[in-house]
């Protein structure tokens, strides 16, 4: 059976890389391509791992807590525009850093080609709030869908980030998932799974992760955690698209459940 600390043995092997270093590889305009896969893998996946990246450490701790607050708008247009595969969509969300104590008002554009780009601003007040200077950046970014912004979802991980010598690609490992629905009281914890993704600013092709995922049979699997954890809570919204993904998601979860 694995375990959390199946997964922390692994990380006290890797070079360390600081904040600040990997900040100059924020890739805040890239392509990225996810995994989703039983958390059972993980620690093989890091031991392949050690010889191509370091880690991100701060203050002594290798994995980091993430906590996320979606807003989208009354209507769930940021919710539908992804459903409809409609191209230059958008998420809006609120990110907590709780390693260094930071929050950030996060905006993400997919656009045409595939790319996401990423624009951020820290908030000065500290909490989740929609004040006039977050107005001001959403009108900016969002500039069709930044009115009445409602939160909608709440969501929990914990975070490994790997980066590569060259600092071209970025690894995140996100574990341990937790959603709250914002209208209701229902929460979902989703400890079974683990999502990988690889953010490159070329090629994916001599990737030595990707490689190592590809030696355990998981190939690139579309995911959003926002689309995901909204059609998990909210069985009333549209989510046709999202079914079969919210069924893979359950399987590999309940799999795990029943091996522990």
């Amino acid at each position: 059976m694995i375990t959390v600390k199946h997964i922390l043995r692994v990380l006290p092997h890797f070079e360390a890389v600081s904040l600040e270093e990997i900040e100059r590889a924020s890739l805040m305009r890239r392509k990225d391509s996810k995994y989703i896969f039983s958390v059972r893998h993980l620690p093989l996946l890091l031991e392949k791992a050690l010889q191509d990246y370091r880690i991100l450490e701060i203050e002594n701790k290798r994995t980091h807590n993430y906590h996320t607050f979606y807003f989208d708008t009354p209507g769930m247009d940021m919710y539908h525009m992804h459903h409809r595969g409609i191209v230059n969509r958008y998420k809006v969300r609120f990110r907590k850093y709780e390693s260094s104590n930071s929050l950030f008002l996060e905006v993400k554009e997919k656009d045409a080609k595939g790319v996401t780009i990423k624009n951020r601003m820290q908030t000065s007040k500290g909490e989740a709030a929609i004040l006039s200077a977050e107005e001001e950046f959403l009108s900016v970014f969002t500039p069709s869908l930044h009115k009445n912004m409602i939160p909608v979802l709440e969501n929990n991980f914990n975070r490994i980030t790997l980066v590569n010598a060259d600092q071209t690609e970025r690894i995140t490992l996100d574990y341990q998932l937790w959603f709250s629905s914002c209208f209701t009281d229902q929460t979902i914890e989703i400890p079974g799974i683990s999502i990988a993704e690889i953010k490159y600013e070329n090629r994916l092709a001599g990737s030595p992760f990707h490689a190592a995922l590809r030696s355990q049979r998981i190939v690139p699997k579309r995911f959003s955690k926002y689309c995901t954890g909204m059609a998990m809570l909210n069985p009333g919204l549209k989510q046709n698209l999202f079914k079969e993904k919210v069924r893979y998601v359950n399987k590999i979860n309940e799999n795990y459940l029943l091996s522990i």
